[in-house]
């Protein structure tokens, strides 16, 4: 699946949360998840909720 240009998504071992920038817009869902893996779906649904479609090339 592609991101977008300038898409990031980094998971925070520390806090389990995850730290998003979409659109030039920072992020951080504080979760706490379960693993990197469960943060990184719920930062990639925060983005299609904004508008990401991840199947266009950008």
């Amino acid at each position: 699946m592609a991101y977008e240009r300038g898409m990031q998504i980094i998971y925070d071992v520390l806090k389990k949360g995850v730290f998003v920038e979409f659109r030039g817009v920072a992020h951080y869902l504080g979760g706490p998840f379960s693993s990197q893996r469960e943060a990184v779906r719920a930062a990639e649904e925060h983005c299609r909720k904004l508008g990401w479609l991840e199947d266009r090339k950008h």
